[in-house]
């Protein structure tokens, strides 16, 4: 479960528009969040708030041996009023990573990139910092700036309270820079970190990215960023447009390949690594918010345009979306694939393969993550069978829906069925590895609360000389017999 702060972190990216999943670094975010996940080490309480629609405030009390916590604001030049904020009313799969839809990335022209900069003026700023208690203290700090509708530069700072004599040669703070450029087609991101001088790069290029076959005029990038849906659009560009989009979405996956390479001139360490990413996009791409229901957009508009090129209906999908990954690090020689399906849209599936080609040592991970609570029983229908194997459906509450039904808008019912949904709503995630090694991970909610809890559970191996060898007893490769230890932890969150 994601905590508040990072929530409201990642829905200022949604808001700005920014593409998370167009990055090196989220390559293999769909595996790792099924077969990676996090579980609770401790009792941990989170109190949040989302004060104004540019202001929010986090504490958090946890207990682990001792008591610990930490205070965290955040400011956002961007309002995120919209951003549903309290725990009650919180979307469960925009705080739990899961399987992640990659979306089509979206390039922007270059008069679109003027219009965008003539109508942003100020440009979107994030401000956020944790102090984390008791001492000895550690501030965390973060800066993000978007000084272009592509570029996004951000500064992060790491500062540790000195209680005791500095160590020599280790500064008490440290600060990362890190700036992306994202084209849509490519990305390209710098790092650079005071701690022994590091210097990152990363690439990741898009295969199958032309450029559309019309020329970018003032209506097509108006049309390119959503723009005022009042304004026609010509027909040429609506032609090339749509030509452009379905050739794009006639085979809806996309290819990605990226590396990413690092050095230090003071400590002497490099390292670098390549992937390669494959994975189908979202069958079912609603850009806007003319698809809600009894909301149509003006035939001729930029809403049109969209909502009309980006879901065709004669585009056919796959059966299924699936993700695959293969990752490389020459430099010590481990070699990683993952395969990552989601049969239904309850359940998502995951393995990884492991192996270092120097050592021959290999490890296999298999995961899974199911969605729980999303349809909601009728337990008012009464089933009879009768002698002659006839089956007969009765509902005993319908004379009150047939009188309540003009009560309620059909938005309202849609409403408040999403809201009991949504309360119903939990996942369930598992993890199991080749050396026995289990996870486990629950998320939902109990009343207003949104509450996690996990347990992992390990084997151990222990002397034969400490204890009996019982008949059937688990043995390692070396005869020692094994035994478990585990984990248990939970946390509990609240935000308004």
């Amino acid at each position: 479960m994601l905590p508040f702060m990072d929530y409201v972190i990642r829905e200022f990216g949604t808001a700005t528009d920014w593409n998370y999943d167009n990055s090196y670094s989220f390559l293999t975010a769909t595996s790792d969040a099924i077969l990676a996940f996090e579980t609770p080490s401790s009792a941990t309480l989170h109190v949040s708030s989302l004060s104004t629609a540019n202001f929010a405030t986090s504490y958090t009390l946890s207990t682990l041996g001792q008591l610990d916590g930490s205070l965290s604001y955040l400011y956002s030049s961007v309002p995120l009023g919209h951003v549903p904020s309290q725990s009650p009313t919180i979307p469960l799969k925009r705080i739990v990573e899961g399987y992640r839809d990659v979306p089509l990335p979206v390039r922007l022209g270059e008069v679109a990139r003027a219009l965008h900069n003539l109508e942003e003026g100020r440009k979107p700023t994030l401000l956020h910092a944790t102090l984390a208690l008791p001492p000895p203290t550690a501030l965390t700090a973060l800066y993000a700036r978007r000084i272009r509708p592509e570029t996004l530069l951000s500064v992060c700072l790491n500062s540790t309270s000195i209680t005791t004599p500095a160590t020599p040669g280790l500064p008490p703070a440290s600060l990362l820079a890190h700036v992306q450029h994202d084209t849509g087609r490519f990305s390209i991101e710098g790092l650079a970190s005071t701690d022994n001088a590091l210097l990152g790069a990363r690439a990741l290029w898009n295969f199958a990215m032309g450029q559309p076959d019309l020329e970018y005029t003032t209506m097509g990038a108006l049309s390119e960023l959503g723009g005022n849906p009042d304004i026609p659009i010509p027909p040429e560009m609506i032609d090339g447009l749509s030509r452009y989009y379905r050739r794009l979405l006639s085979k809806p996956s996309l290819l990605s390949a990226g590396a990413e390479v690092y050095y230090s001139p003071f400590s002497h360490v490099i390292g670098l690594s390549t992937g390669l990413r494959f994975t189908t996009l979202a069958s079912h791409i609603t850009p806007t918010d003319s698809t809600k229901v009894g909301s149509k957009p003006l035939a001729g508009t930029s809403a049109a345009l969209t909502s009309a090129l980006l879901a065709p209906a004669n585009v056919s999908h796959s059966s299924f979306p699936y993700t695959m990954t293969l990752t490389l690090n020459p430099i010590i020689g481990a070699l990683a694939s993952t395969y990552s399906v989601k049969p239904t849209s309850n359940l998502a599936l995951s393995s990884r393969f492991d192996f270092n080609v120097y050592s021959w040592e290999s490890q296999y991970t298999l995961g899974a993550e199911i969605w729980r609570g999303r349809g909601r029983k009728n337990k008012s229908k009464k089933i009879d069978v009768k002698e002659d194997g006839t089956v007969l459906v009765s509902d005993e509450l319908a004379w009150v829906r047939d009188r309540t039904k003009d009560w309620f808008s059909e938005e309202e019912r849609l409403l408040k069925d999403e809201r009991m949904d949504r309360e119903q709503e939990n996942v369930i995630k598992l993890r199991l590895d080749a050396g026995c090694n289990i996870g486990a991970l629950w998320t939902g909610r109990i009343k207003s609360l949104l509450v996690s809890a996990g347990v992992t559970v390990s084997p151990v191996a222990a002397s034969t000389g400490m204890m009996r060898r019982d008949a059937g007893a688990m043995l390692d490769a070396e005869g020692r017999r094994k035994g478990w230890t585990g984990k248990i932890g939970l946390s509990v969150a609240y935000s308004t």
